[in-house]
């Protein structure tokens, strides 16, 4: 019974799979009847369209040799600054020589958790961190002694705007 409902399935799926004949209406099949003899028209303006144009050659050639003068950085990496005093690089991959404009560094950044605002709640010999996130409030607690070096950053930045609270609270009295 099993061996009839497969070979059933087999091929009811083979029947599914059929092409339909090229004598079909379609769209499609009016155009592979065409011959290249014939110029493909406008259906609406019944003119000829013209062919597209084939797209251009890029406009550098790619990079085969490495220019004479340039100084070698390290190994499979040269510097080379050309006659409008752009400092590109190569460099010599298993694909072939890579070639990029060398740009100046950046300043950088501060870590991610330095700029984000996170409240710190000093514990005693622990601090609890709290920090916003999409996905709510996101609370650690570390001891001091095993502080990271971000930690060690906000905590001291976070000391260092409550003294200066302070101070101003000091210089304003309050009315009362």
């Amino acid at each position: 019974m099993k061996t009839i409902a497969l070979t059933l399935i087999a091929a009811a799926l083979g029947l599914a799979q059929r092409q339909p004949d090229a004598s079909a209406k379609s769209p499609d099949a009016k155009r592979s009847t065409q011959t290249a003899a014939q110029p493909i028209t406008n259906s609406k303006a019944k003119t000829p369209v013209p062919p597209k144009p084939k797209t251009a050659a890029k406009a550098e050639a790619p990079v085969t040799t490495i220019p004479q003068g340039a100084t070698q950085v390290e190994p499979n990496l040269y510097r080379y600054t050309d006659s409008n005093g752009k400092t590109w690089l190569y460099r010599q991959t298993p694909f072939g020589l890579s070639k990029w404009e060398d740009l100046p560094a950046t300043a950088p950044q501060q870590p991610a958790a330095l700029t984000e605002q996170v409240a710190i709640v000093d514990l005693g010999d622990s601090v609890r961190f709290e920090k916003k996130t999409p996905f709510g409030a996101a609370q650690w607690v570390r001891k001091k002694t095993e502080l990271t070096d971000d930690e060690k950053a906000l905590v001291a930045g976070s000391q260092a705007a409550a003294q200066v609270h302070a101070q101003a609270e000091k210089k304003s009295p309050e009315k009362q």
